[in-house]
């Protein structure tokens, strides 16, 4: 009876990682085709995008998580993220901010503790495609905005992840193949009006920038300046449309 239940669990646990593996690899060619689709129809903005012209938008959806103990936040805890990222993508790429049905949303479900503490860089490409931790991967694919639903939106929202912790970091973005960034509840997150918007500048095709009153500038003392060319990207992302 041992060994029968043994083979059933190893099974179990093998159809699992295969399956995980599966989704992991279907979302990064769903999300390559419409990254490809997206640049496509921004091609006037690649060129010209430094002329920040006319009016675009991008639709934000934020989920804060929960612990058994509740949700890790109050809403109110994140309306100066909000504020600095509406004003500077208005005032930097001529973007209007706009929720994507509600503009802040609380899971109040317990999240898995992969999801609650996620890395950065290798460890979030980890966490989106390899079979041992994509745990969090799933549970974020399956609360993405405009992705849940039948037809899939033409909006391609970002979604944002408020997190217990992100190792090392206040935030992370595994830049534009990603439909989502995480921001967790220290001073360096949440704490930092500004790293709401620089994450989402990662997702919508931006890197870092070496000068400190820029956006993209690494550290927490960042500006909200944009370089010509950092209006071309932004504005030629598939998360930036004119619908």
């Amino acid at each position: 009876m041992g060994f029968f239940s043994s083979l059933t669990s190893g099974f179990k646990s093998l159809v699992k990682r295969v399956t995980r593996t599966v989704k992991s690899v279907g979302r990064f060619f769903s999300r390559l085709a419409v990254t490809l689709f997206g640049f496509a129809i921004g091609i006037f903005d690649f060129l010209l995008g430094f002329l920040a012209w006319p009016p675009k938008k991008l639709r934000v959806h934020i989920f804060i998580l929960s612990t058994e103990k509740g949700p890790l936040v109050d809403p109110g805890a994140l309306t100066a993220s909000v504020d600095f990222a509406t004003k500077t993508f208005k005032s930097g790429f001529n973007v209007k901010l706009r929720a994507y049905g509600s503009m802040i949303e609380t899971i109040k479900e317990p999240a898995p503790p992969k999801a609650l503490n996620v890395g950065c860089g290798g460890d979030a490409v980890d966490q989106e495609f390899s079979t041992a931790l994509n745990e969090a991967g799933e549970y974020f694919a399956s609360h993405l905005a405009g992705w849940n639903g039948i037809p899939i939106s033409l909006k391609f929202p970002v979604t944002v992840f408020i997190v217990s912790d992100v190792e090392d970091k206040g935030g992370c973005s595994i830049g534009p193949l990603a439909d989502y960034v995480t921001v967790d509840i220290s001073a360096d997150g949440v704490g930092t009006p500004s790293l709401m918007a620089h994450e989402i500048g990662h997702a919508c095709n931006l890197w870092h920038s070496g000068t400190k009153s820029n956006l993209m500038y690494a550290d927490s003392d960042r500006g909200d300046g944009v370089k010509w060319f950092q209006k071309n990207l932004f504005r030629s992302s598939r998360h930036v449309t004119y619908w």
